[in-house]
């Protein structure tokens, strides 16, 4: 271990150097993701129109879907990896590693192939036209198999990272971003391979990623072990219900934006998909850029709740939430002075009843940015914590229960639009619901009932 690792380990080092060693790179992972995902969007609103847009968007729900399964897993077993390395068991955290990695890498490689036979029946499901099938086959067809790539990655990020290697991810995860964007302006800019090409762009650019990644094995300096592991069901299944919120808050993401599909193809049709699309992409950037401080706290707290230091815990939850209060206010003021110019960056200038709309959906939303980033802190301080029920409650009411009881109601009884107020209405009724846990189970609290 370095001396600069040493000196910013998550038990012992100074606190505000230990946060953003491991915030920074976590974020600047996310963003590299979220980034790649804009930059697709970028290409195809711009060089494809708007059917374009809206048939890739209408895959989310699915991806989302598996994607959340995945990170349930690296999500709950990487904050139990924490608390093992915490505590200097090393062979505990590689075993688990182990089995979550081919768990994970076995339900994607299940699932691709029925989902590849039943595409059709997939695509009506998701509320898509008819009309627009051909274009999401033709993307569908070839990001089945970037998943596979993608979420092996996504487990070893999460694992490596509790192995106080963030670097590295970091790393990985902005090359990948890189020549994913690279790759985009080439495949659809240049050579106009359509939706095809931002498929291609991303399978290469996550293979590159996944081979980067992967020198962890390599590097001499792992404490975690990749091998063919004595599967224990009882620690998967603690490990699944740990992470039961990342789950929930990534499903229902996915479940969520289904809803609003449906509603809103009945009143806008596909350009109000079209403009959906780009709210989604900001909600998406805001998220990820939380994300990065939260997928740093799993590690920081995990390991000081391993290693009993809960004055080390309530001084990173204070950070934590002074930055992202920072990086909410820099949002909302973002969005009010760039709006159209944000809008534009994702919808060609033909587009204008598509514009016209993502800015009078922008009108209603902006306010979920105010309380989005605490709730999802929150959740992750009570994953952390090993109070994955209550974790999972503020989870399924803030992504799920609550937006679409909102929306459905809310789509009966206010003219247009007014559904849209589902969406900053259930982010700040869940806020509530948070704040009681956490004060419910305070850092203090629970050292108590540790001891006790």
């Amino acid at each position: 271990m370095s001396k600069n690792t040493s000196n910013t380990s998550p038990e012992s080092g100074p606190i505000i150097a230990t946060f953003f060693r491991f915030v920074i790179p976590s974020t600047l992972s996310l963003l590299a993701i979220s980034t790649a995902s804009i930059v697709d969007g970028f290409f195809i609103g711009n060089y494809l129109g708007a059917d374009a847009l809206a048939a890739v968007n209408l895959l989310m729900p699915y991806f989302a879907l598996l994607f959340g399964i995945a990170l349930m897993f690296a999500v709950g077993g990487s904050v139990k990896a924490s608390i093992h390395i915490g505590e200097k068991q090393y062979a505990s955290a590689s075993s688990l590693f182990s089995q979550i990695f081919f768990v994970v890498l076995a339900m994607v490689i299940l699932a691709i192939p029925l989902s590849l036979i039943f595409s059709n029946y997939l695509f009506a499901a998701l509320g898509a036209d008819s009309s627009i099938y051909p274009l999401m086959q033709s993307y569908f067809e070839i990001f089945c198999f970037v998943t596979i790539v993608q979420l092996a990655c996504l487990v070893m990020y999460y694992f490596i990272r509790a192995d106080n290697r963030p670097e590295l991810g970091m790393r990985a995860l902005m090359l990948g971003a890189l020549i994913n964007i690279a790759l985009d302006a080439l495949f659809i800019g240049k050579l106009g391979w359509g939706v095809e090409g931002a498929a291609w762009a991303t399978l290469i650019a996550q293979v590159i990623q996944l081979l980067y990644i992967s020198s962890y094995f390599f590097s001499g300096r792992n404490n975690l072990k990749l091998y063919w592991p004595a599967f224990n069901f009882k620690e998967l299944g603690y490990s699944a219900f740990n992470g039961f919120s990342e789950f929930i808050n990534e499903f229902s993401i996915g479940l969520v934006i289904l809803v609003f599909h449906w509603v809103i193809s009945r009143q806008s049709g596909v350009e109000g998909i079209a403009a959906f699309s780009v709210v989604n992409y900001l909600i998406y950037i805001s998220l990820m850029v939380y994300y990065g401080i939260i997928d740093a706290m799993h590690v920081l707290l995990g390991q000081n709740f391993g290693a009993q230091r809960i004055d080390r815990v309530k001084a990173f939850m204070r950070i934590a939430a002074v930055s992202i209060a920072t990086l909410s206010i820099v949002l909302v003021a973002m969005l009010h002075l760039f709006e159209s110019t944000i809008v534009g960056l994702f919808l060609e200038d033909d587009a204008k009843q598509a514009q016209q709309l993502a800015q009078n959906f922008l009108h209603i939303v902006w306010p979920i940015f105010l309380f989005n980033g605490f709730n999802v802190l929150i959740c992750a301080y009570l994953t952390s914590a090993e109070q994955a029920l209550h974790s999972s409650i503020i989870a399924m009411l803030r992504s799920l229960i609550l937006p679409i009881s909102f929306v459905l109601l809310l789509s009966f009884l206010l003219p247009g639009i007014g559904f849209l107020y589902a969406v900053p209405v259930a982010e700040a009724f869940a806020f509530l619901f948070a704040v009681i846990f956490f004060i419910n189970y305070r850092p203090a609290l629970l050292l108590k009932k540790s001891i006790g």
